[in-house]
């Protein structure tokens, strides 16, 4: 065979390299989306708050987005099979330390561990398939990669409502330990082993700084909308700006970035991370408001609820897998503003649909699933489609801290929303424990407060627009002074 029809085909072992990577990835969205519907009941056994939730979901979302960088770089160096071995390892013992959560605090610190082998296997996922596939079938395996992740969304909450049917919020933890456990086998097996791409010293500064900024946005994006003024909230928002300003000087003049700059002289991959930051506010955020208002305003059972979110995912996996072709035909952008209007006219469905309505709760998660399969794997292709292999890491970290930056805002805005406007409906003095909410007056209190999360996603849709047509058409060159020695 020759080096020419190597290159065209693509690494030998690159359609099993790809099923551990689409295992790695519907992990890490099972362990968000079947934790969203367990939240009433962890609620019920720690006399949790809504913001005591939201630091349950965001904690880990604060380690992931925050370390994904360094987690990319990590990979970049050491190599995709290794850490995605690290990533699994970690993400299973963390999730089973969650499962022996006897507090909120545990419970964090338990996401905590979590999160930190997520920002080392996700990033993992996607820079393999970079590597292994040649440029005839990258597109079509990033599509099933991008699909798995919805397929992740769509059966999470089903899921995750079925374990706590048959036991309790635990297994939700035990099954991610137990998935992790499969993906590291499956890595053992059949990942091969690529040598690291990247050479030169680990940028830990940029790490620390990345991380800061992060856990600032994060902290302004649960507490300020219902302390706007409040020391930590003002505080937390001039260190987000002081820190990733710093982050960027940092970045600009060590001579072994953990982020290259240059990644971003292109504005199509600009555009591609920004869509995805907006479709994740609203998505992630969607699926946190949701889970709480069937289960609270619409008194659904954990399993009900799972199966009633089902859709959304389901539609977005079959749209993904058939988004390319509309691509080619429509334009990149055409097809990806199409799917930010559709996915705000499903949020705005889901607001509007009448109590107890299943039937157009469905029709309604179908259309916003619709636009999400549409947006996501294009946004996707945007930014790791050209990348040189020794940035594929740090690639799939953009794109991954995209997500999850988007994510953990997306569930800190939409929830203090919730949050604020439920205050502001019940009387003074009134309880606002999520397991307290037992009357009439309550449940309609949490469903407007709901409904007003729904509306604020499909207003970030159309924000979403205006990001995903500002690209152009000249993929960025990459400094080659870091690159190592391929083989």
């Amino acid at each position: 065979m020759t080096a020419t029809a190597e290159i065209d085909q693509g690494h030998p072992d690159r359609w099993r390299a790809l099923a551990v990577s689409c295992l790695g990835v519907f992990l890490l969205v099972v362990a968000l989306t079947a934790l969203n519907v367990a939240l009433p009941e962890i609620a019920g056994d720690f006399d949790a708050e809504i913001d005591d939730l939201q630091w349950i979901v965001d904690s880990y979302a604060i380690v992931f987005a925050g370390l994904l960088l360094a987690g990319g770089a990590f990979g970049d160096r050491i190599g995709r099979r290794k850490a995605l071995l690290i990533g699994f390892t970690i993400f299973g013992a963390g999730n089973a330390f969650g499962s022996t959560a006897d507090s909120v605090d545990m419970m964090i610190a338990a996401r905590l561990i979590a999160g930190l082998g997520a920002a080392v296997m996700m990033p993992a996922t996607l820079s393999t398939i970079s590597e292994v596939f040649s440029n005839k079938d990258r597109g079509r395996a990033i599509a099933a990669w991008s699909s798995v992740a919805g397929a992740g969304g769509a059966f999470g909450p089903a899921i995750g409502g079925w374990l706590l049917t048959v036991s309790g919020w635990e297994a939700v933890f035990l099954l991610n330990a137990v998935f992790a456990v499969v993906g590291l086998v499956g890595a053992l097996l059949w990942v091969p082993t690529l040598p690291g791409q990247r050479t030169g010293r680990f940028d830990f500064v940029g790490t620390v700084l990345s991380v800061a900024a992060v856990g600032c946005l994060v902290y302004v994006s649960i507490e300020g909308p219902a302390h706007p003024l409040a020391l930590g909230t003002v505080t937390a928002a001039v260190g987000a700006v002081v820190l990733i300003a710093a982050f960027i000087a940092h970045e600009r003049r060590t001579p072994d970035p953990l982020l290259p700059l240059s990644l971003f002289d292109d504005r199509d991959r600009v555009a591609g991370a920004g869509t995805l930051v907006i479709a994740a506010i609203g998505f992630n955020g969607v699926l946190f408001v949701a889970a709480l208002l069937l289960q609270i305003s619409w008194q659904e059972t954990a399993l009900a609820t799972g199966l009633l979110l089902v859709p959304i995912g389901v539609i977005e996996v079959i749209v993904a897998n058939n988004c390319v072709p509309l691509r080619e035909r429509f334009g990149l952008e055409n097809v990806v503003t199409a799917g930010l209007v559709i996915m705000a006219i499903g949020y705005t469905c889901m607001a509007l649909v009448p109590l107890g309505n299943r039937p157009l709760f469905i029709a309604a998660g179908l259309i916003a699933g619709t636009g999400n399969g549409l947006t996501i794997p294009l946004s996707v292709d945007r930014i790791v489609g050209n990348v040189e292999p020794a940035f594929a890491g740090v690639a799939a970290s953009v794109n991954d801290m995209s997500i999850e930056l988007g994510a953990s805002i997306g569930v800190g805005l939409l929830g203090a929303l919730q949050r604020v406007v439920f205050d502001r409906q019940i009387d003074e003095g009134q309880s606002t424990l999520i397991s307290q909410i037992a009357d009439n007056e309550g449940r309609s209190a949490f469903r407007t407060a709901s409904n007003a999360g729904l509306f604020f996603a499909a207003g970030a849709m159309i924000i979403g627009i205006a990001v995903a047509r500002s690209s152009n058409s000249t993929p960025a060159a990459l400094p080659a002074a870091v690159v190592g020695p391929r083989s």
